[in-house]
């Protein structure tokens, strides 16, 4: 693939972005039909299906308005996207517990806007920060092999992580630091700055676990299962269960038994499960190779972009989506204590879904621009 050029590559983006949506549209009509009879009665499967089909529709959408921008135009846009980010989260706190911004879970993750409407402002914030930074350091504003570009950076990614923390979200907070890492590493940040800042964010990432009895219970159903409480490891074991029990070519589309009840969040954060019950190993790789094939197709788009602005935001972008991808597959796979992650691209609607077909329109732009000298 590392023959493909700019507009190759683009195409092979786009075609994986394609079937991954038709494949994970699929599994969440098996994966939530079950919750759906339930919900209505027996009287209709398609309750969580087709506010999935709009989401999707709202991300063409999105990822259409995002390849319009030329790049110069979405670099003086940066600033107003990320302020309008930090509002969002912002509004949330006074808005707690109201129709705008209900509480689910415990947490207040959700800004309702017209119609029933709902988004999640830390996905937003995530996009902003990367198109941000992507701008500030290709305008040389700020240089990111000094130890003050840096601290800038940084500082720009904790105001966001810290207002999602609170909400509380602390994996998404910890999500939105990952992805700065991620930035400064295509910056060229110097390797001494990199691993003081790993240092930092290992130290108050372990602060803020060990402040919260919750998470501790988490943490430790993760290290030691058999000394866990049996709420914090059921589902986890649930989603196991579902993987083994799949075998090579699983047990039939629709067959599925998790998600009848035995694995709550079936058709979110813990799809693959489902997939590999449904589909088996086989049904698992297809995913896992078409999400290949989408970031390596990205990262050559970003890798011969022709501006530093077009590396740095086509990269950061490409980067936070192999990073969700990532968390995804650790979290049902054990390798991970439960965060919530939806697999982009494939899990149910939601914030994530909309803004992650949205970048790939600023990728595919990036790709349109031509290629580095």
């Amino acid at each position: 693939m590392r023959n493909l050029k700019p507009s190759g590559a683009r195409n092979v983006m786009l075609v994986s972005a394609v079937l991954l949506l038709i494949l994970g549209t699929l599994a969440v009509f098996t994966a939530s039909s079950f919750k759906s009879l339930l919900l209505t009665d027996s009287e209709s499967s398609t309750v969580f299906l087709l506010p999935h089909i709009k989401k999707i529709i709202l991300g063409i959408l999105a990822g259409l308005l995002a390849w319009s921008m030329p790049p110069a135009t979405l670099k003086k846009a940066a600033p107003i996207f990320y302020a309008l980010s930090l509002a969002m989260l912002v509004l949330l706190f006074p808005l707690r517990g109201s129709h705008w911004a209900p509480v689910i879970n415990g947490s207040t993750r959700w800004l309702v806007l017209f119609s029933g409407f709902r988004i999640m402002p830390s996905e937003v914030a995530r996009i902003a920060y990367v198109i941000l930074a992507a701008s500030l350091v290709s305008d040389g504003i700020i240089r990111a092999r000094t130890g003050a570009g840096v601290v800038w950076l940084i500082v720009l990614a904790l105001i966001p992580a810290a207002l999602v923390a609170f909400q509380p979200d602390f994996a998404g907070g910890m999500y939105i630091l990952f992805v700065m890492a991620l930035v400064l590493f295509l910056a060229e940040s110097r390797f001494r700055d990199m691993v003081v800042l790993f240092l930092v964010m290992l130290a108050l990432a372990s602060i803020v676990v060990f402040s919260s009895e919750y998470r501790r219970e988490r943490l430790v159903s993760w290290f030691s299962p058999g000394d866990a409480a049996e709420a914090s490891t059921y589902q986890p074991e649930q989603a196991c269960i579902a993987l083994g029990s799949g075998g090579i070519m699983g047990r039939g589309i629709g067959r599925g038994r998790q998600q009848r009840g035995f694995l709550p969040e079936a058709f979110s954060d813990y799809i693959l499960a489902v997939i590999g019950e449904e589909s088996g190993f086989a049904g698992v790789l297809l995913i896992l190779t078409l999400l290949l094939l989408l970031l390596m197709s990205g990262w050559i788009i970003a890798d011969n972009a022709d501006h530093l602005f077009g590396y740095l935001v086509s990269g950061g972008l490409i980067a936070s989506i192999a990073l969700g991808v990532f968390i995804h597959i650790a979290v049902v796979t054990r390798m991970f204590p439960s965060t919530g992650m939806p697999l982009p691209l494939v899990s149910w609607g939601g914030s994530n879904l909309t803004v992650t077909i949205g970048t790939l329109g600023i990728v595919s732009r990036v790709a349109g621009e031509g290629m580095r000298g």
